[in-house]
């Protein structure tokens, strides 16, 4: 099953870590991403699916799925919360936002 083309295909939606930009602001669970520039219309890229404040990078913090996944690592990306009218400008970043390499786990 795991071999079918759509679960191959290099634009699925795949999980992504996002990084809040701007001081003050936060994500919302729910929101709607669009790459940077693009215009804010229709279902976008992806979603945000959880959102947390992270105490030790000291800003918000996200999970999402978004179409092509990590291979826009590093981008920046839009996420739009219609309900609110708020669009607040984030990063794509690994999902493993604190020690990725293990090196604080193995000292």
């Amino acid at each position: 099953m795991r071999q079918r083309p759509v679960l191959q295909a290099p634009d699925r939606w795949s999980l992504i870590g996002i990084e809040c930009l701007e001081p003050g602001k936060r994500l919302r669970g729910g929101a709607i991403l669009f790459s940077a520039g693009e215009e804010l219309k229709g279902h976008g890229r992806g979603y945000i699916t959880s959102v947390t404040w992270s105490t030790e990078l000291e800003k918000f913090i996200a999970l999402g799925l978004y179409q092509g996944g990590l291979k826009h690592s590093g981008e920046e990306i839009v996420c739009a919360y219609p309900l609110k009218t708020e669009q607040v400008r984030a990063r794509i970043v690994s999902p493993m936002f604190i020690d990725p390499t293990g090196e604080r786990l193995r000292v």
